[in-house]
């Protein structure tokens, strides 16, 4: 039976230099009812693509996405007028685009439906990680929020830095460029709601400054308009590789792993098979002496066991001076919840 310990244990363990990987279980946690896949594939009106979730019985965007990979596989062989396979890949991009749409949808308004009490909770678990670089995995703006609110609110500040700084010839645009990003340390592994690509390619972001509208109403209006956002769903790992080598930013944030020091937490990840682009590169990193894996509720749960397997591989498979890999449980964290309402 594996040893779970408490998040503050492990704090007290780990070097000063600490590093985090955040899943959906960050946003989950503050909002059960709209981050996790059931609640938004609820949300699915096209019937075709309903009928898909509801034949392989799944609320999982990424996995019927692989589904649908897997027939286009199958199809390049046997349908040589490519009609089918056609519909199929259109039917893949039309899934990434729901998903998108459904989070934007289902998204907070705005920041104050935070209260108080949950951003200085907040902001205890991320001080742990002033001295280290943030990683998510999330699209929503919940982090991104938390940021700003502590944004110049000395001595509560956080330290963040995500690489996009004021473009030189318009002053009201915000933009991330090679050689510009040096001192980032927070990362969107697979991109933001809030991060875009212009006409002309350029890595853009939206922020409160633009206007008397809400990041959220921006994303919304771009969405409307068929401009998406900087997002990727794909559901092999492999896809999702050659998607982030096509883009500089998500390419640059996914290189950063391999120049990380000293311990590393990762928190309401289920480790999934899709995401060993990530985990292999961290794993590779001989620099990282330990590494922490939240886990939530009963350690013999179906999902909790799953991750124990696949970090038991990892111990066999990444023997790298005496690298330890530890579990805490994640509700020890109180993430949200520190401070009482």
């Amino acid at each position: 039976m594996e040893e779970i310990l408490d998040f503050n244990d492990c704090i007290e363990r780990a070097s000063k230099k600490k590093h985090l990987i955040l899943g959906n279980g960050f946003s989950v946690d503050l909002f059960p009812n709209i981050f996790n896949y059931k609640k938004l594939a609820e949300k699915i009106t096209d019937p075709k693509i309903k009928s898909i979730f509801s034949e392989f019985n799944t609320s999982d965007f990424e996995f019927v996405v692989l589904k649908l990979a897997e027939s286009l596989r199958v199809l390049n062989y046997y349908d040589t007028k490519k009609d089918i396979y056609n519909k199929v890949k259109e039917d893949a991009e039309k899934l990434k685009e729901i998903l998108i749409s459904v989070i934007s949808s289902s998204h907070p308004e705005n920041p104050n439906q935070i209260s108080i009490n949950q951003y200085d909770s907040c902001f205890d678990f991320l001080h742990h990680f002033e001295e280290g670089r943030k990683y998510t995995f999330n699209y929503d703006l919940i982090l991104y929020w938390v940021f700003m609110h502590f944004l110049g609110s000395e001595p509560n500040k956080l330290a963040s830095d995500d690489g996009f700084r004021t473009d030189l010839e318009n002053d009201s645009m915000v933009t991330w460029e090679i050689g510009r990003e040096h001192q980032q340390n927070l990362y969107y592994l697979h991109g933001a709601m809030h991060i875009f690509k212009d006409e002309n390619a350029a890595i853009q972001k939206y922020t409160w400054r633009n206007g008397n509208k809400t990041i959220g109403q921006q994303v919304k209006e771009s969405i409307e308009n068929s401009k998406f956002p900087v997002f990727i769903s794909e559901g092999t790992q492999e896809h999702k590789l050659k998607r982030i080598k096509e883009n500089g930013y998500l390419s640059r944030s996914f290189s950063s792993l391999k120049s990380i020091t000293g311990d590393l937490f990762i928190f309401g990840h289920s480790i999934r098979d899709e995401d060993d682009h990530v985990f292999e590169i961290v794993n590779s990193n001989t620099k990282l002496k330990q590494i922490f894996i939240s886990l939530f509720g009963n350690q013999h749960s179906i999902d909790n066991q799953k991750i124990i397997n696949k970090i038991t591989i990892w111990r066999k498979e990444y023997r790298i001076n005496g690298r330890e890999y530890n579990f805490y449980n994640s509700q020890s964290t109180k993430i949200w919840n520190k401070y009482t309402e």
